[in-house]
């Protein structure tokens, strides 16, 4: 048998593989490619005009609400309007009071000698200052009261404003500073 011609100096080979491998790793390459252009394209100078519009108009946002801000500090109120406030800080101030702790103050230092007859607790410069009309039996009750209030730690400075014969014994009034005990609690009014 004779063999077969191969004029060929080299033989064929089957280079299909490679040759499809090396296309489909140019494809990948060339979307790899593309997706990258396009990021690229979005963080451009031409792109980033949407960004920047918005951070002029924030910043002028904050300027207008600065201004703003400025022109209601300077403005007064109005006359009606500081009487009405007046009024609600009162209210709220009184209902803030503890009369639970004023009274069991009190309760723990009256004589026996001694009937209450009004408190009248309002804010005062250095605090709350407390009227007190009582009415004892003798002017020695008044006294030891008197005397009661000034050893007292919830009560300072108290003050013998009156004291006159009555139908029910002798009228007393005492004007005083009251410190409100901070750790007491109790129900507010």
């Amino acid at each position: 048998m004779s063999r077969p011609l191969n004029l060929a100096r080299r033989p064929l080979r089957n280079e299909r593989l490679p040759t499809l491998l090396l296309s489909a790793g140019c494809g990948a390459l060339l979307v790899f490619s593309a997706g990258h252009a396009l990021a690229a394209r979005d963080v451009l100078p031409g792109r980033t005009t949407n960004v920047e519009r918005e951070v002029v108009a924030l910043d002028k946002e904050l300027d207008e609400l600065r201004a703003e801000s400025a022109e209601l500090g300077a403005r007064a109120a109005a006359p009606d309007a500081v009487r009405e406030w007046a009024v609600a800080r009162t209210l709220v101030d009184g209902r803030a009071f503890s009369w639970t702790g004023l009274l069991g103050s009190l309760e723990q230092i009256v004589p026996p000698g001694v009937r209450l007859v009004s408190i009248d607790p309002h804010e005062a410069e250095g605090g709350i200052e407390v009227v007190l009309n009582a009415v004892g039996r003798t002017a020695e009750d008044g006294l030891a009261f008197f005397k009661a209030l000034q050893a007292s730690k919830d009560f300072e400075r108290p003050f013998l404003t009156g004291v006159a014969d009555g139908p029910d014994g002798v009228d007393l009034s005492y004007t005083m500073g009251y410190r409100a005990a901070a750790g007491r609690g109790g129900v507010k009014r």
